[in-house]
Parts: structure tokens; C-alpha cells; sequence
């Protein structure tokens, strides 16, 4: 992510590496000793990495601070995966964030190169302050949350700042100014220090959400280190302006393509998150700006949120907008330190990103200089909210940097002008048509600013991150077909862009049985108007099951207005209903079937509604076609038999 923080599921002196001794047509010169427990690639002897199949881990030593060495060294952790064959080169992959290791992510990385794997090893490495590279704890950081508010944030904020600056002695006293030396330029020149260690050669580097910062980073900086570059969901290293308002600009258009595409499109109370116990949850205006903002990295607000603000606005009905808020924002602390450093993303955020005031000043003035930026907004700018809703709701991060260290060197990620690599390395840029973090008006951006090798695509339909976890196959099979060949980019097929089918908005949460919109006749249907309503609830309730799937920590979640449902499995899911209640005076029980790769749903569902209506029902549909229509066949109670279509729940 460019702008989010993860619990809310968003120039020093030139580096002393250079490419002397990367020979282009090396891959990673490769020896296992003869007792098979190290390898030895370039210049560094890898150990087989523990409880992970087919990996080497190992570390380099770089320096922390460059143009100090009294400063020391700062070990950066590594995974290689080698090829299968003899390699012809090697892929890099670097994760988002900040604060996430690229390590952590390692089974999205393997599955999208795995095609690649048998000719070209897979190298991720640990940016300093994450994972096996000098992770930051900032333990009371860590463990913030929103209850806490934002008055003892900028506390911890502060106090992670001092622990960086008081955390590494200097031989001659006193201590190295820490906290800006986790920039991404200082990341650029540790990957360029570990590929000379490995003699990789130019390798294929892949970069999503901040991945794609950091490969700008890295591009601008070391061009001939790279064969290709793929920047996934990207945003501007340059000119990028400090409240992000292209993040509500997509997201006024977005939310209207997402209602027109599909076929169907302050209130307090108690609700369940999935697999959880009932809580209570109150939304207002703040929350509401944090689902607009979720919806880049959460379809599930694009699918619900429309109609469940309808439930309130024209009935009263908030079990559908609380249930949403729930489950779409994530309101406990950092997490495990080892998966997401909430010190180093604030390390990178407070170094690198823009900020409306001057770091350098007092945090006094800093406050100061931030709202008078605020107050010179226009506005209508951040509509439907206003500034202060915008800019005070519990994602706005915009002067989350008042209180941090003022910095000791100039160090931006890119200090060069466009364009910024050469025109002879290749460069994908790929924007999800429905991510409002890193909008895809930014993707188009940084394609002109690296230059004429640069070729952008917008992924329709899709939200951050086209590539991983690709239920479609096109960003991903795109992805591959550059590596294999990038000297093939600008005439790549990339129809499959346009092709991706519609986010499926939910048309209405009926309250009761008779406020549903019956499903269509079809050929031979002798049920009346309740037993197609009957038939639309049944195909609802499946389709709110396999919704919530996405979000459940464990086997069994829960249905919008009562009843539970269970599930097994991972791509052939097998999902059981129990009195599941879509609507308050009908349930619904049975089995579905759902095939997450090829999208084909079925099930078999007995309804039973109010005054004794009931019916039997098979249902089937595929939740990965374009304009996807179910079909419902079965008899109702009296014996009518009921055939019928409706749109794809």
C-alpha cells in the first residue's frame, strides 16, 4: 500500500556498489557442497532455509549508514529459490507495505513465477526494518489501535522515532540518527549490494503496491541491474501530492462503474465479524470514509456497501452496513512484528512520502503549517465528505509524521528527472481499474515518467494488486509473458485487460421475504410470485456465504440476519447452511459446492418462509463468467414446479 496503515483486510552520497563484475549472461553461478546441506551462489554460502521447501536463506552485511561507517553494518535476509535447470536468469520479487517482508509473502510469489521456475531462479529479499533484515519492534507502535485514538499515536510515533535514534552506539559516543535510514534509497542500495554478492546478473524484478515504490526507486537508480521491470498497483516516486486526492477522485468513479457494470445495482448496533463472537460497532461519517478508502484493497465494499446504505437510508435496516464495517476494517493492533513492522512502515513513510508541512521544522510549526494546508483546501474536493471528515476520519494519515525525528540528510528515493530509466529496459506498469490506493490516473503517471520503454495496462474490474492470488489468470498471465520476453512488450497481447468480469454489486438487502425481487420465470414454471421470491433468497443466501468465505479466520460464519453456515476445503469449497437467514422470516439449509479456480457453483437448498411457504431447490451458476446469471430449478410445498433465473448472487 502507498498511504494506509495495515491495521486499518495501502540522497545520501552515492552508493559504493556499482556493477563492476555483473556479467550480463550470468544467472547466479550455483554450487552445492558435496554433503548437499549449503550452496554457494556468486560470493555468499546459503544454508537450506528451515521450514521452507526448496529455499537457501542467507544474509549479506551492508552498511546502515553509508556515508558513515562508523555507524556499522546491518545484515539484509534473503530467500533463493534456484531454478530447476540450468538458469537463464533470475526473477526478484519485493512486496508492499511498507513493514511487510518480502519473505512473508513467499507462497504468492512462488505461485505467479511458478511457470517461470523451471529456467530462472526467485530471489526475495527483506527490506532493512522488515522480516530477517534488522527488523524494527517498536513494541508500543505495534500494539496501537484505534480505541487508544489518536493523541497517544503521535505518542508512540514519536517514542519509535527516539528508540531508532538512541538504538546504535558511535565508538566515539553518542548515537547513529536511525531514524531516517530505512528510506527506499538505502533499500535500493542493499538489494544492488546483495545481486553483486549473488553475481545474479540483470535480473527481473516484479514489485506490487510499495514493491512498485521501491522498483522506481531501484529503476531510476540502478537501470543496468535490470533486464525488466513490473510495477503492480504504483503510484508516483515524484510529484505525488501530500493528501492523495486521487484516492477520492477513483473512488466517486469507481463505485458508479462497479453499480453500472453489475446487473443488479451514524447508526450503532450489534453485529457479528465473521467467525466471531457479536460485538458492537457504531458507524458514522468516519467510518464511512474508511470503507470508501478500503474499497481499493476490499471488493466486498464495492459489492455491498451501495446497497446496505439503502437498507438505512430507505428502511432503517443497519444489520447489512454494520456487518460490512465489521468485517472490512481491521481495528486490532500491528499483529505479529515478523509479518508487519509498523516501525519500519512508519520509518518509510515519514522519510520518503510528502508531507504538508517541513520535516524539519518543530513539530510546533509542522502542526501548525499542516492545518493551514488543510484549511487551503478546496471544499468540495474530498465530496461527498467534507476537508474535516476527510482529513479527521480514522485513515487520514496526513499528519501522522508531526512528531517524528526531524531528519539529519537528504536522501529521496529518486533524485533524478524523467524520464527515469533508459529507453532500452522494458518496464510493465499494471493498475487495477477499481484501486483507489494506488488509482489507476497514478499507474498512467509513472508509465510517462519512466520513459518510452514503459508500457501501462489497466486491469479492469480489479482492485490492488492485479497479479497476485489472480483468480482470472490475465494480470498474472500477463506478468509471465513480459519476463519470458520483454523485448516483446510494446506488441504484447493484452486484450484480457478488458475482459475481466464485473465486481457483482448486491441490488438489495431485504429486510423480510416480501420486499424481495422475485427471480425470472423460466420455461415451465408453475410457481407464483412466492416461490420465486423463495427461489431469490435460497440463491442469496449461497451467494452471501461464499462472499463472506473471503473473510472468515476459521471454517464457520455466520448469516447476515441469523443462522451459521461452515465450509471446507480451499479451490473445491464445500460450504453448509444452516438455518441461515438472509432475510429475517425465511431460512435457508443445504450444501454448496463451489470451485474456486473454474468459479462453478451448485448446491441443494430447502427454503422455508413465513405462513408455510417452503421449496426444494438446486441452483447453479459460474461466479467467474461475465454478466453471470444463476439458474434455479426445484418444486415449491404445494408441489408447483419452480424454474427461474436471476442474476449471479
Amino acid at each position: 500500500m502507498r498511504h494506509r496503515r495495515s491495521w486499518f483486510v495501502p540522497a545520501l552520497l552515492a552508493a559504493a556498489i556499482t556493477a563492476v563484475g555483473l556479467a550480463p549472461a550470468v544467472a547466479g553461478a550455483q554450487e552445492q557442497d558435496g554433503a548437499g546441506d549449503r550452496l554457494t551462489v556468486g560470493r555468499l554460502s546459503l544454508d537450506p532455509c528451515q521450514d521452507v521447501d526448496g529455499a537457501w536463506c542467507g544474509s549479506l552485511g551492508v552498511p546502515f549508514d553509508r556515508a558513515d561507517p562508523a555507524a556499522g553494518t546491518i545484515r539484509i535476509g534473503f530467500e533463493w529459490y534456484p531454478a530447476g535447470q540450468a538458469a537463464a536468469g533470475t526473477i526478484v520479487a519485493m512486496e508492499g507495505g511498507p513493514g511487510y517482508p518480502s519473505t512473508g509473502s513467499r507462497d504468492y510469489y512462488l505461485e505467479l513465477f511458478a511457470p517461470l521456475q523451471r529456467s530462472r531462479n526467485l530471489l526475495l529479499v527483506d527490506n532493512r526494518g522488515t522480516g530477517g533484515s534488522g527488523l524494527i519492534n517498536c513494541r508500543p507502535l505495534q500494539r496501537w489501535h484505534l480505541s487508544l485514538g489518536d493523541a497517544e499515536f503521535d505518542r508512540r510515533v514519536a517514542a519509535c522515532g527516539e528508540q531508532l535514534n538512541t538504538g546504535r552506539r558511535l565508538p566515539g559516543g553518542g548515537f547513529v540518527h536511525g531514524s531516517d535510514l530505512y528510506g527506499t534509497a538505502n533499500a535500493a542500495r542493499d538489494l544492488a549490494d546483495v545481486l553483486s554478492a549473488l553475481q545474479t546478473g540483470p535480473v527481473d524484478l516484479y514489485g506490487d503496491s510499495y514493491g512498485s515504490y521501491f522498483g522506481q526507486t531501484f529503476a531510476a537508480r540502478y537501470p543496468k541491474l535490470l533486464r525488466s521491470l513490473t510495477l503492480d498497483a504504483t503510484w508516483p516516486a515524484l510529484g505525488t501530492d501530500p493528501f492523495y486526492v486521487s484516492t477520492i477522485e477513483t473512488a466517486r468513479v469507481a463505485f458508479d462503474l462497479a453499480c453500472r457494470r453489475s446487473v443488479a445495482c451514524a447508526l450503532a448496533g450489534r453485529t457479528r465479524e465473521p467467525g466471531s463472537a457479536p460485538s458492537t460497532w457504531r458507524v458514522d461519517v468516519g467510518v464511512l470514509v474508511a470503507l470508501v478508502n478500503n474499497a481499493g484493497s476490499d471488493a466486498g465494499v464495492y459489492r455491498e456497501l451501495d446497497a446496505a446504505a439503502r437498507a438505512v437510508l430507505e428502511r432503517r435496516d443497519g444489520v447489512p452496513l454494520l456487518r460490512l464495517a465489521a468485517k472490512s476494517l481491521y481495528t486490532a493492533d500491528g499483529g505479529p512484528v515478523r509479518e508487519w513492522s509498523a516501525g519500519q512502515y512508519t520509518a518509510v513513510y515519514c522519510t520518503d512520502y510528502p508531507e504538508a508541512f517541513d520535516m524539519r521544522a518543530p513539530p510546533a510549526v509542522r502542526r501548525a503549517q499542516y492545518q493551514a494546508a488543510v484549511d487551503a483546501l478546496p471544499d468540495g474536493v474530498f465530496a461527498p465528505f467534507t476537508v474535516e471528515e476527510w482529513t479527521t476520519s480514522p485513515v487520514a494519515e496526513f499528519d501522522d509524521c508531526v512528531n517524528w525525528p526531524s531528519p539529519v540528510r537528504d536522501d529521496p528515493p529518486i533524485a533524478s528527472r524523467p524520464p527515469l530509466v533508459p529507453p532500452t529496459l522494458p518496464v510493465l506498469v499494471l493498475s487495477g481499474g477499481l484501486d483507489t490506493l494506488t488509482p489507476w490516473t497514478d499507474g498512467a503517471v509513472v508509465a510517462q515518467q519512466l520513459g518510452p520503454s514503459a508500457r501501462w495496462v489497466k486491469v479492469e474490474n480489479t482492485i490492488h494488486v492485479t497479479a497476485l492470488a489472480d483468480p482470472y489468470g490475465c494480470a498474472s498471465g500477463l506478468v509471465r509473458t513480459f519476463v519470458r520476453q520483454p523485448e516483446r512488450l510494446q506488441t504484447m497481447d493484452v486484450s484480457c485487460a478488458s475482459r475481466i468480469p464485473e465486481v457483482r454489486v448486491v441490488g438489495d438487502f431485504p429486510r423480510r421475504l416480501s420486499g424481495a425481487t422475485p427471480a425470472t420465470p423460466g420455461k415451465g414454471n408453475r410457481a407464483g410470485a412466492a416461490g420465486l421470491k423463495l427461489a431469490a433468497v435460497a440463491a442469496a443466501a449461497v451467494g452471501d456465504a461464499i462472499a463472506q468465505w473471503w473473510y472468515l479466520p476459521g471454517s464457520r460464519g455466520h448469516g447476515l440476519r441469523g443462522g451459521w453456515f461452515t465450509t471446507e476445503g480451499d479451490q473445491s469449497v464445500r460450504l453448509d447452511l444452516h438455518k441461515v437467514r438472509f432475510v429475517a422470516d425465511a431460512t435457508v439449509e443445504g450444501r454448496a459446492a463451489w470451485n474456486t479456480g473454474t468459479g462453478r457453483v451448485t448446491a441443494r437448498v430447502a427454503v422455508k418462509g413465513p405462513g408455510g411457504a417452503t421449496a426444494t431447490l438446486r441452483l447453479r451458476w459460474n461466479d467467474l463468467a461475465r454478466h453471470p446469471r444463476a439458474t434455479v430449478s426445484g418444486r415449491t410445498g404445494s408441489g408447483a414446479h419452480l424454474a427461474a433465473t436471476l442474476p449471479a448472487p
